[in-house]
């Protein structure tokens, strides 16, 4: 078995799904199994830009039902796993165009020059934590991340 680690989600169609005012994944994402040392209960989920280390934390969310992680288990989050851009004072259409050009790579169109926020040439990925407190807007993709071996 692997030691935890960050798991990968494409910033495509394929990673995610935007709709509305939310994120979701669009398949299960599947954390290494626990084989030995704390665990806890998984309360949050994080989304960030680092593989490791103490990366940029994007996006927070609450994991409903929480899990918990003991020897054995091979924790997952599925495709009800949602990051929603509400109450900030974004309208509805600007809030779906943020989540598009941060999870599937989508150019907003007519934001400035006729070219708008143009998606990377690259989408890369973005990297989903286990958390077992909020890391809270201050945090970092290591505030509270679950540590297991």
């Amino acid at each position: 078995m692997t030691a935890y680690a960050r798991v990968a989600t494409a910033r495509s169609s394929g990673g995610w799904t935007v709709s509305g005012n939310t994120a979701t994944l669009a398949a299960i994402a599947s954390f290494p199994a626990m084989a030995g040392g704390a665990g806890g209960m998984v309360t949050h989920f994080g989304v960030g830009r680092a593989s490791s280390a103490a990366g940029e934390l994007l996006f927070f969310g609450t994991v409903t039902p929480n899990l918990a992680v003991i020897a054995g288990i091979t924790p997952k989050l599925d495709t009800g796993t949602v990051i929603t851009q509400a109450a900030d004072g974004l309208a509805n259409t600007a809030a779906t165009n943020l989540l598009k050009l941060i999870f599937t790579n989508t150019t907003w169109a007519n934001v400035g020059d006729t070219t708008g926020l143009v998606g990377s040439t690259s989408a890369g990925s973005l990297y989903l934590s286990l958390h077992t407190a909020s890391p809270a807007e201050a945090g970092d993709q290591t505030t509270s991340e679950i540590s297991y071996t």
